[in-house]
C-alpha cells in the first residue's frame, strides 16, 4: 500500500507541476517528459553508424574489411576529427541562436534521417562483388564518405539532446533529478533495442548469422524513422543558463583551450575515459558467446539482456538520493571497485554449461551499480559550473576539443593494443571463422552434437582480454580519489555566479526577473548564515528514538513519532550547517577585494581602465610589472585570478597592435544594444530571415572585433564593477520586494487563468455527456 500511495503522490505532483515548476525550481514536468521522450527516440534511432573499429560488425564482419584496412580508416577518421573538432567547439561556444545554445542542433533530426537511410541502402556489396579492379577500395570510399557526413550530422543532433540537461536549470539537485527521470525513460529505448535487434536476427537470418546486409537493412531502417520524435525535445524544452545578458566579451579559441587545460575535473574524467581500451578489452562477452559459441538463441538472448538491462533502472532511480547522501566521488569509487570483482567473476562460469545463467546474473549486477548516465552527466555539469565560477566565462565546446585532441593522440597508440592481442592469440582480422566454436553450426541440432572447430581461439582470446579488463578496472578507480567538488561546493559556486550576474546586469533594462530574484536571495542567505553557530545535533537522538520500547500499540506510535521527529531534527541540522558552509564560501567572494591580493588586483584594474577604451593599452609595461607582483597565495581562486591578470596585462601589447590595424582613427566602443537589436529582429518570412542574418553577421563582426581588441580593458572593467557592486549590495537588492510582488501577482493571474480554462473544459465535458445521455 505504501508503494501505491507513493506512486499516487508522484502522479499528483506531476499533474500539479506539469506546466509550472515547483517552488524553488526551474523546470516543469512537461519539459522533463518532452526531453525524456525525445532522448529515448534519439537512442533508438541512432544505433546505425558506419564505424571502422577493429571487429566492427558491419564494415568488418559483414563487408569483409580486414584489420589493417579498419585501422587505416580509423586513423583517417581521427585525423578528420582533429579538423572538425575545433570548428565544433567554436560553434558551440560562439553561435547565438533564438533556439538556444543546444536546442538549435536538434532541428537537424530530419537531415540526419535522410542521411541514415542513404547510408543503409547504398549498394556496397554489389560494388564489392563486381569483380573489377579496386572495387574493394571503391566500396571503402563509399562507406567512408557517407559515414562521415551521416555521422557528423547525427552527432550534432546527439549533442543538442544530451546537453540540454546541462542548461535547463542551474540548480544541481534539480538537475540530478531531471537526469534520473530522463535516464529512466530513455533507458526504455535501450530495453526495446535489446529485444528488437536479437529478435530480428531470428526473423531475418538463417542459422543465426546476422552478418548480412539483409539483417542490417531490415532491422535498422524502421528504427531510423523514430528520429522524428526527437523533435519533441526541441519544441518542448527551454534553456536557462545563468549568464549576464550585458556581457560583450567572448572567449577566444586560445583562452578557451587554456582554461580547459587547467580544469582538474576535466582531466579526471578524461583519464577515466582514456582507460576504456583496458577495461573494455573484454568487449561484449555475452554477444560473442551467443553469436560465436551459440550458448542460447538470439531471441532468448534479447529477452534476458533486456531484463538484465532494466536493473539499470533502479540505479538511476536511486541516484539522486545516493548523490545527496554520499556524493558523486564516493559513488564513483565504489562502483569502479565493484566492477573489478564482477569482471573477475566471468572466469567462474563463462566456459561452462552455466555460461548463459552466469552472464545474465553478472550483467544484471553490473548494470545495477552502473549509474553512468546520471552520475557522469551530473559531474559534467559540475565541471562546467566550476569553470564558469573560476574564470567568469561559460565554456562548453572547448571541453570536447581538448578531449578529442589529447584523447586522439592517446587512442592512436592504444587502439593498436587490442588488435595486437587479437593477432597474438591467433585472430588476425582476416579469418573470422577462428572465432566460431563450431564448424557449420546447425541451429536444429543440440550443442552436444555440433562439430567443434579445432582452430577456434575464442576462449583463449577471452581469457587474455578478461585479465586485461581486470587491470583496467583497477586503474579506473585511481583518478576519482582526486575529485574535490562536493554537493555543497557546487551549490556555493552557483550562488556566487548568480550574485556576479546580478551585479553585471544591474544597469541592464532587460534583466531577467528570475536571475535578479536568485541573486538577491543568494546575498540574503549569505548575510543571514555567515558567522552563525553550527547545529551540533548528532545521530544519537535517532538511536535513542529507535531504542524506545514498542510492546504496545501506543508505545509503537510514540516510537514512530520519536523517530520521525529525530530524522526531521537531523535533516534541519544538516540543512542549517550546509547553509553556513555556503555562506562562508559566498562571503569569501564578497570580501575578496578586502585582502592584500584583492587590493592590489583592484589597483591593477584601475590602472588599465584609467586609460579609457581608447588608450587603455598605453600602460602595458607598468601593468605587466604590477600583475607579476601580485601575491602568490594558497587560495585556489586567487592563483587562478593571478594567472588571468598576468595574461590580461600581456595582452595589452596585442591590443595596441590590433587597435592600429582595425581602429586607425581611434577605438569606437561597441554598443551591445546593436547586437541585441539584430538578434531580436523578426525572422518569420524568408526575406526577414535574410535581413536578420545579415544584421547578425555585421553586429557579430563588430562585437568580436571590439572584444578581441579591448579584451584586457573589458576584463579589468568587469572586475571593478564587481568591486563596486560588492561594496553597495543594498542598492542592488532594494527592488527585491517589488519584483517579488510583481512575480506573485503574475503567478496568481496565471493560476486564475488556468482554473478558468479548467472550469470551461469541465463544463464542456459535462455538456457533451448530458447530450449523449439525451440522445440515448
Amino acid at each position: 500500500m505504501a508503494i501505491f500511495i507513493k506512486v499516487k503522490d508522484a502522479i499528483k505532483e506531476v499533474r500539479l507541476y506539469w506546466r509550472q515548476p515547483r517552488p524553488g525550481e526551474y523546470v516543469p514536468y512537461k519539459e522533463v517528459i518532452m526531453l525524456s521522450v525525445g532522448w529515448m527516440a534519439l537512442y533508438m534511432s541512432i544505433q546505425w553508424t558506419i564505424g571502422f573499429s577493429v571487429g566492427n560488425q558491419f564494415t568488418g564482419m559483414t563487408l569483409g574489411m580486414n584489420n589493417n584496412q579498419l585501422l587505416v580508416m580509423s586513423y583517417i577518421c581521427q585525423a578528420i576529427g582533429y579538423v572538425t573538432t575545433p570548428l565544433n567547439a567554436w560553434i558551440v561556444d560562439n553561435l547565438r541562436s533564438k533556439d538556444g545554445k543546444y536546442r538549435v542542433y536538434i532541428k537537424l533530426a530530419l537531415p540526419a534521417l535522410v542521411l541514415t537511410l542513404l547510408s543503409l541502402w547504398l549498394p556496397y556489396e554489389q560494388v564489392r562483388d563486381s569483380y573489377q579492379p579496386f572495387t574493394q577500395y571503391v566500396m571503402i570510399a563509399m562507406l567512408f564518405l557517407i559515414g562521415q557526413v551521416q555521422g557528423y550530422v547525427q552527432s550534432w543532433v546527439t549533442t543538442g539532446v544530451t546537453n540540454m540537461v546541462h542548461v535547463m536549470t542551474p540548480n544541481t539537485q534539480e538537475r540530478t533529478k531531471i537526469m534520473a527521470i530522463t535516464s529512466i525513460i530513455y533507458s526504455t529505448g535501450y530495453s526495446i533495442n535489446n529485444v528488437y535487434y536479437p529478435m530480428m536476427v531470428d526473423v531475418l537470418c538463417e542459422n543465426g548469422n546476422k552478418y548480412t546486409m539483409t539483417y542490417f537493412r531490415g532491422a535498422y531502417t524502421p528504427m531510423a524513422f523514430l528520429i522524428v520524435f526527437v523533435l519533441l525535445a526541441y519544441f518542448g524544452t527551454k534553456e536557462r543558463l545563468v549568464i549576464p545578458k550585458s556581457r560583450i566579451t567572448k572567449m577566444s579559441f586560445t583562452s578557451s583551450m587554456r582554461a580547459v587545460a587547467g580544469n582538474k575535473i576535466f582531466w579526471i574524467k578524461c583519464a577515466d575515459g582514456w582507460n576504456n581500451f583496458f577495461e573494455g578489452a573484454k568487449g561484449d562477452i555475452w554477444n560473442w558467446l551467443v553469436y560465436r559459441a551459440h550458448i542460447m538463441k538470439s531471441t532468448t538472448y534479447g529477452l534476458l539482456n533486456t531484463i538484465s538491462y532494466n536493473a539499470n533502472f533502479w540505479g538511476m532511480l536511486f541516484s539522486p538520493a545516493l548523490i545527496k547522501k554520499f556524493g558523486k566521488k564516493k559513488i564513483k569509487i565504489f562502483k569502479n571497485i565493484i566492477q573489478i570483482f564482477l569482471i573477475a567473476s566471468y572466469f567462474l562460469f563463462y566456459k561452462s554449461p552455466l555460461a548463459g545463467v552466469g552472464l545474465f546474473v553478472v550483467y544484471t549486477l553490473d548494470r545495477f551499480v552502473d549509474t553512468y548516465n546520471v552520475i557522469d552527466s551530473a559531474i559534467e555539469s559540475d565541471m562546467r559550473d566550476n569553470q564558469q565560477y573560476l574564470i567568469g566565462e561559460r565554456i562548453d565546446g572547448a571541453f570536447g576539443f581538448v578531449s578529442t585532441y589529447a584523447g586522439g593522440a592517446i587512442n592512436a597508440v592504444t587502439s593498436l593494443f587490442i588488435p595486437w592481442v587479437y593477432k597474438k592469440k591467433g585472430f588476425d582480422g582476416n579469418d573470422y571463422s577462428v572465432l566460431d566454436v563450431y564448424l557449420n553450426y546447425d541451429e536444429n541440432l543440440p550443442l552436444s552434437k555440433q562439430k567443434k572447430n579445432p582452430d577456434c581461439v575464442l576462449y583463449s582470446l577471452m581469457d587474455t582480454l578478461l585479465v586485461i579488463s581486470i587491470i583496467g578496472a583497477a586503474v579506473d578507480v585511481l583518478p576519482w580519489f582526486l575529485y574535490d567538488i562536493s554537493e555543497t561546493g557546487q551549490k556555493s559556486m552557483i550562488r556566487v555566479i548568480r550574485i556576479r550576474t546580478l551585479v553585471e546586469d544591474a544597469h541592464n533594462d532587460d534583466r531577467e526577473e528570475s536571475s535578479y530574484i536568485e541573486g538577491c536571495e543568494a546575498i540574503f542567505k549569505a548575510q543571514k548564515y555567515y558567522g552563525a553557530q553550527r547545529d551540533e545535533t548528532s545521530k544519537a537522538i535517532l538511536k535513542e528514538a529507535k531504542s524506545l520500547t514498542a510492546s504496545t500499540k501506543e508505545q509503537k506510535t510514540i516510537r514512530t513519532n520519536a523517530i520521525a521527529t529525530a530524522k526531521k531534527r537531523l535533516q534541519d541540522a544538516a540543512e542549517h550547517n550546509e547553509e553556513i558552509e555556503i555562506a562562508e564560501f559566498v562571503m569569501h567572494e564578497l570580501k575578496r577585494f578586502e585582502n592584500d591580493f584583492g587590493k592590489k588586483q583592484i589597483e591593477l584594474c584601475r590602472l588599465i581602465v584609467s586609460g579609457g577604451p581608447e588608450n587603455f593599452f598605453q600602460c602595458a609595461k607598468q601593468a605587466q610589472e604590477m600583475a607579476n607582483a601580485l601575491p602568490v597565495t594558497n587560495d585556489k581562486e586567487e592563483r587562478t585570478w593571478r594567472k588571468q591578470e598576468i595574461r590580461n596585462a600581456r595582452a595589452l601589447v596585442k591590443s595596441q597592435r590590433l587597435a592600429k590595424k582595425y581602429y586607425p582613427d581611434g577605438i569606437v566602443p561597441f554598443d551591445n544594444d546593436e547586437y541585441e537589436a539584430a538578434y531580436n529582429m523578426p525572422d518569420e518570412t524568408k526575406e526577414q530571415a535574410k535581413v536578420r542574418r545579415k544584421a547578425m553577421r555585421e553586429a557579430s563582426k563588430k562585437r568580436d572585433r571590439y572584444s578581441n581588441v579591448a579584451a584586457p580593458y573589458l576584463a579589468a572593467k568587469r572586475t571593478l564593477e564587481l568591486f563596486e557592486g560588492y561594496n553597495s549590495l543594498d542598492k542592488f537588492t532594494e527592488d527585491y520586494e517589488d519584483v517579488i510582488e510583481k512575480r506573485n501577482k503574475k503567478f496568481e493571474e496565471e493560476r486564475i487563468k488556468q482554473e478558468k480554462i479548467k472550469a470551461e473544459r469541465n463544463f464542456d465535458r459535462k455538456s457533451k455527456e448530458a447530450s449523449r445521455k439525451l440522445r440515448k
